[in-house]
């Protein structure tokens, strides 16, 4: 089967017009990310007593932050809260892109602490760039990787097809190879 030509190069210039503004805030957001630049996250900090002892009761949790929220005028995050096993307990988390609530269980089994986190724009980027922000931006950060690979394949098998780049092609390919076996020595 004989390679279409323009099939390929319609393929990676769709794909990288596609990708490159996911790819930027990945590339920046690395980048700063790498120079320790995290944004900003207010953390406010709530102990609530409880009128029965401590249980990983999904609907008595929610209603409990959903209650707490509304009387310290906080926003309610989107999102579906869930509940984790923590060490020897367990720890409510419900939130989004911009806020996170957390409740875990104190050594009073009638009191929990309730852990409000709201994180500005920057933080949300970082948040977007580790794939914390929930499955979508999993899903979507998963199709950019196999996208990127794609486009850089598409650029390999163009840049081979020409008799006039091919030997520099080939030779930065290899290059590209032994730079990346330190990695592994």
């Amino acid at each position: 089967m004989k390679i279409q030509r323009m099939l390929v190069i319609k393929l990676h210039a769709f794909l990288a017009c596609f990708i490159l503004p996911l790819a930027s805030l990945y590339f920046v957001s690395g980048a700063l990310y790498s120079l320790d630049v995290k944004g900003q996250v207010d953390k406010q900090v709530y102990n609530l007593a409880l009128d029965r002892p401590f249980s990983p009761d999904l609907a008595r949790l929610s209603e409990l932050a959903k209650v707490e929220l509304d009387q310290l005028d906080l926003v309610q995050p989107s999102g579906d809260p869930t509940i984790k096993a923590k060490k020897d307990s367990y720890e409510y988390r419900w939130g989004d892109l911009k806020y996170l609530v957390e409740i875990h269980s104190t050594d009073n089994p009638l009191e929990v602490e309730l852990t409000y986190r709201e994180r500005n724009p920057l933080a949300q980027i970082m948040r977007v760039h580790r794939a914390e922000a929930g499955y979508p931006i999993k899903i979507f950060s998963v199709s950019m990787a196999i996208s990127l690979l794609i486009i850089l394949a598409s650029g390999v098998v163009l840049a081979l097809g020409l008799p006039k780049l091919r030997r520099n092609a080939l030779f930065a390919l290899s290059a590209g190879v032994l730079a990346l076996l330190p990695i592994f020595l």
